[in-house]
């Protein structure tokens, strides 16, 4: 019996997105040194840009052609980064009333941002099915990574915080739950959709991943691992090369 496309895409996505739980269980039970935490970050980050640039953004331009493609990268990053900073308002604006984050908002942070980003790399997984397409493992494995460092970091401030595990794993099954969802929005909302809608639609992730790349795990890696930090990004890099040409 044939998996529908949806369920075939939902899967996909929480897959990928089990490693958010994974690395929360990591930051929750064990303490790692900041630098490990950043080599994560930087060597998910050049594995996602392979991914991305061997992958997604070619299978785009496939579907519907150079312009729309294009078109769905510029919008994807323009709505990336205009959440990103409402978010960073919303940060300093309880920060400045309560000299500090409190654990609710900092939680409700840490949600939006981990989904924000889950949104465009589960879509982009999800689209991948669409016109008898597969699953992009570059992708799959880019967004693995690129997510344990992501639930790791966060699990480990809420545990400073005295966050209880259920408050800490309710928190990252959901993010995962919605990521699965957001995957099998995918297939689900643009199967019927003209060729050029579906290029934009994978341009509109691509472009906002690597926006979010930029302005998050790349910078957060860099704090930490300085000068080692094109090193280890390029080692991801290179690792994704070396796959897409072997799988």
């Amino acid at each position: 019996m044939q998996i529908p496309v949806t369920i075939q895409a939902g899967l996909w996505g929480w897959l990928a997105a089990s490693s958010l739980l994974i690395g929360a269980a990591v930051g929750f039970l064990v303490k790692l040194p900041q630098k490990v935490v950043a080599s994560i970050m930087a060597y998910g980050s050049g594995v996602l840009v392979a991914a991305l640039c061997f992958g997604q953004i070619p299978e785009a331009e496939r579907i519907g052609g150079l312009w729309p493609t294009l078109a769905g990268l510029l919008a994807g990053g323009a709505v990336f980064v205009l959440a990103s900073q409402f978010i960073d308002r919303l940060e300093r604006h309880q920060r400045n009333k309560s000299g500090n984050a409190g654990g609710g908002m900092v939680a409700l942070l840490i949600a939006v941002g981990a989904f924000l980003d889950g949104i465009p790399e589960s879509l982009g997984l999800g689209l991948g099915l669409l016109d008898g397409g597969q699953v992009s493992l570059l992708m799959l494995v880019a967004i693995f990574l690129a997510n344990l460092p992501e639930g790791l970091a966060s699990a480990a401030g809420l545990r400073e915080e005295k966050r209880s595990g259920w408050v800490v794993f309710g928190l990252w099954g959901g993010i995962a739950l919605l990521s699965g969802l957001a995957a099998m929005a995918g297939p689900g909302l643009f199967a019927d959709l003209p060729p050029h809608w579906l290029a934009f639609a994978l341009g509109f992730s691509a472009g906002a991943v690597l926006c979010m790349l930029v302005d998050t795990l790349i910078p957060e890696a860099f704090e930490s691992t300085h000068a080692w930090t094109g090193l280890i990004t390029l080692a991801g890099f290179m690792t994704a090369f070396a796959l897409d040409h072997i799988v």
